[in-house]
């Protein structure tokens, strides 16, 4: 019946992996949130020293977004949020500015956050895209950085989460995304 068929998709158990800026380099299942049926295949993802980092927005690594060379998720992601309101300030987040926001790191973004604060009418505008945003940026790290690619489809199927310290947890639904596209081919 209905009823226990729904009773038995709810205990269906789902890998759960967490990661953050910050993680302890442990075995897959056994960071703080997780939980891993078989341990066994992340055997792969278990060899790529930091891992969880490398999932991580604020991953110090370069790649191309819209033209332009960013040193992280985290500097695309704050660029686009203050593009609503100032192209010049935006553009200070990539590296082809030579900027000390755009050459450092993603911790050096997400202390600049807040150099233009949005008013209601654009918050509305940046809420109405943002996630968007997030899957186009996700999309072109793991399609152009090797290893950030390998460290997510050895995830598998996994549950990814992310939080930290005044973050609250929450599923990584454009992450999980862009690898399943990546699984396909895109």
């Amino acid at each position: 019946t209905y009823s226990k068929m729904t009773t038995m998709i709810e205990n269906i158990k789902m890998d759960t992996l967490f990661y953050y800026s910050k993680s302890a380099n442990k075995l897959a299942g056994k960071g703080v949130n997780e939980e891993v049926l078989n341990y066994k295949i992340y055997d792969e993802l278990n060899k790529i020293k930091d891992w969880r980092k490398i999932l991580s927005n604020l991953y110090l690594h370069e790649f191309i977004y819209e033209d332009k060379t960013y040193n992280s998720v985290e500097h695309v992601f704050q660029s686009k949020k203050i593009e609503i309101v100032d192209k010049e300030k935006a553009y200070w987040f990539c590296k082809n500015s030579g900027n000390d926001i755009g050459i450092g790191d993603g911790f050096v973004a997400r202390k600049n956050r807040k150099l233009i604060i949005l008013k209601p009418e654009e918050l509305i505008i940046w809420n109405n895209i943002k996630y968007q945003v997030m899957y186009e940026i996700l999309l072109a790290k793991f399609t152009q950085i090797t290893i950030a690619k390998k460290v997510l489809l050895s995830t598998h199927n996994a549950i990814l989460l992310h939080g930290a310290r005044g973050i609250p947890i929450c599923r990584q639904n454009e992450l999980e995304q862009v690898r399943n596209e990546l699984k396909i081919g895109v």
